[in-house]
């Protein structure tokens, strides 16, 4: 027998499916640039170049995961009937069930270009049709776009809620996040409308290492960390790549600077926000406009800064790690002098998954006054009376 009917013969039946499973888990884990196919490979336990026998290259192996992620949220006529808590409730047990798939959605599907990007396009378009109907059937005053602010801001939290280590045990935190996705999907529309922008307004020059920031912000948000060259942050500068060295050691000490202006920014805000508070309930509003300005106001800086934490060296990420759980105790513990039958881990659930949620709101135009009571609503479940 030739030794290529062998190889078939011993090929698993499920092997593109260890492949997908394998695949996802490392995008998600280190982005999809990051992540080569000898790598993915070697998960599988096969070389890297036997992946091509099933998938052209890595953009079509990408492709395929992101496809199958699509339509396991897809909702099918059945769900739509029983209406928008069994839709959601569905969502959120395939994400438990599945949380690298969603991820590698959520942060690396702007990587897919080209015929790879036709058939997932396709799909998500079917995808966006039918949460929108499931949404503005129980929310008809909201605007399309309204609605799909909120669907991905769903996704964002659901993402990073699935993918952090379980603090509540299931299904409890099936019930915990189908109520505070709920609740923030039926939140009523704020009547104060968006906030408008003086033109007037005078913004100071920027230096250049300011400008070059900014630029590599934008990139790193658009492709990822991974997807980035020096060169590719000069042109954007209107520099040559080189020079970028005169104010940055390295692509990594951009990325550290920016991880050191968010981190302050949101400190500042938090600790601003709390000063002053008369009551929990002002507290929480405060947290809540506090981290919407910082974020509408750093819009590459905040999603680049939430996305790439991985990137850092394992001694800068525990030291940032530190600074970060200090600002999340403080929400932690006023959301639970607000909901005082609310576990210590069902709250930092609550609280891992409101900033991703109060991003992509930002990111999809959602101004401050608008998407604060989207946020407040996630993390305090006011949605008893739609669930039942």
């Amino acid at each position: 027998m030739p030794a290529d009917d062998v190889d078939i013969q011993r090929r698993p039946r499920d092997r593109k499916s260890s492949i997908l499973a394998a695949a996802a888990d490392l995008f998600a884990a280190g982005g999809f640039s990051a992540v080569g196919i000898d790598e993915i490979g070697e998960r599988v336990g096969i070389t890297g170049p036997a992946i091509y026998r099933h998938f052209k290259g890595k953009d079509a192996l990408l492709g395929a995961v992101l496809l199958d992620v699509v339509t396991a949220y897809e909702v099918d006529d059945a769900a739509l009937e029983e209406g928008l808590h069994r839709v959601v409730a569905d969502a959120v047990t395939t994400a438990l069930d599945h949380p690298s798939g969603l991820a590698t959605y959520v942060h690396e599907r702007r990587q897919l270009a080209g015929d790879d990007h036709r058939p997932v396009a396709a799909a998500k378009k079917r995808l966006r049709q039918q949460w929108h109907r499931a949404i503005g059937a129980a929310q008809p005053e909201l605007s399309e776009p309204e609605i799909g602010a909120r669907f991905a801001a769903m996704l964002a939290a659901l993402s990073a809620v699935a993918l952090r280590p379980a603090t509540v045990v299931r299904p409890q935190l099936d019930r915990l996040l189908t109520e505070a996705l709920l609740a923030m999907l039926l939140a009523p529309t704020s009547e104060s409308g968006p906030t408008p922008k003086s033109g007037d307004a005078w913004s100071p020059p920027h230096s250049r290492a300011e400008a070059i920031l900014s630029c590599a912000l934008a990139l790193f948000h658009q492709r990822g960390f991974h997807g980035v060259g020096i060169d590719d942050i000069g042109e954007a500068a209107g520099i040559s790549g080189p020079t970028v060295y005169f104010y940055y050691e390295s692509k990594l000490d951009i990325l550290m600077g920016a991880f050191d202006r968010a981190g302050a920014r949101v400190s500042a805000g938090a600790h601003d926000a709390l000063t002053g508070a008369s009551s929990a309930t002002d507290a929480l509003a405060r947290l809540i406009a506090s981290y919407l300005e910082v974020v509408n106001d750093n819009v590459d800086l905040i999603a680049v800064t939430s996305r790439e934490f991985g990137v850092l060296p394992e001694a800068d990420r525990s030291n940032r790690s530190r600074l970060r759980r200090q600002v999340r105790d403080t929400w932690v513990a006023v959301l639970r002098e607000l909901r005082p039958g609310l576990g210590e881990g069902a709250a930092r659930t609550l609280v891992a998954g409101v900033f991703p949620l109060m991003i992509q709101l930002s990111h999809h135009g959602i101004q401050p006054t608008e998407a604060a009571p989207l946020a407040s609503a996630f993390l305090l479940g006011e949605a008893e009376s739609a669930i039942s």
